[in-house]
């Protein structure tokens, strides 16, 4: 019969055992801890600090399709969400960048690199675009370090969207794109916050320092046992 009592004890008291020789592991590397979790809040603290300030310019459309008689409430859900789906894919491709350069020639490429794959990434960290699921609404946030250039570019966009949407889902005059928001332009720089950088640098730095503390425990090697006719000569 088994005996359950004594295998809950057994376990219990091996988990108890392996709980007490990671605080010993800890308490060992206890110097390395405190180091790596300085470190990783020292390097956080600069890379916020020396991060440039961006101004953020801010603005909304809602994407409407003319409605055909007897649809129901789930396809229109569906259509917003097709639609608003293709635009914002739309809003991150070269064709897209050429036209918003074509409307507002005075944005020019300053800023962005000459390198196609550079300037698409650069282009996808100047303008955010978020999607409100089942209302075909699009809300269009663009940094840039200069406050007039960020408005400039949120208009840019706004202004493609509504002339050169048809280019990019084809459904013609059944879509609209109607502007709730016009762009602006908030009065001070958007930022990481200091603190909050420097506390999850911190988190970063300790988190490691437990790992490398651990992770890296030794474990009992089993070497091969060397052969005793290793080096005689056997005679038949």
């Amino acid at each position: 019969m088994v005996d359950w009592k004594r295998l809950v004890n057994k376990a219990f008291f091996n988990r108890n055992m392996e709980i007490k020789e990671i605080l010993n592991l800890i308490n060992q590397k206890k110097w390395l801890i405190f180091w790596l979790t300085v470190l990783g809040a020292v390097l956080a603290f600069d890379l916020v600090v020396i991060q440039e300030p961006k101004y953020e310019a801010g603005s909304r459309i809602l994407v409407v399709q003319k409605q055909a008689e007897g649809q129901d409430i789930y396809t229109i859900s569906k259509s917003a969400q097709y639609l608003t789906g293709i635009l914002k894919e739309a809003v991150y491709s070269d064709s897209f960048f050429d036209k918003v350069l074509l409307f507002a020639p005075d944005i020019g490429k300053d800023g962005f690199s000459d390198k196609i794959k550079e300037r698409r990434k650069e282009w996808r960290e100047s303008v955010k675009v978020n999607i409100v699921r089942d209302l075909g609404e699009m809300g269009i946030n663009v940094y840039s370090s200069d406050k007039d250039r960020a408005e400039q570019i949120n208009k840019a966009v706004i202004e493609v969207l509504g002339k050169e949407h048809d280019f990019y889902h084809g459904g013609g005059d059944n879509v609209q794109i109607k502007v709730l928001d016009y762009p602006l332009v908030g009065e001070k720089p958007v930022s990481i916050n200091l603190w909050l950088g420097t506390i999850l640098g911190g988190l970063i730095g300790f988190s490691a320092g437990i790992f490398r503390a651990v992770g890296r425990k030794t474990k009992t090697e089993i070497k091969p046992e060397t052969s005793s006719l290793e080096g005689n000569n056997i005679s038949l």
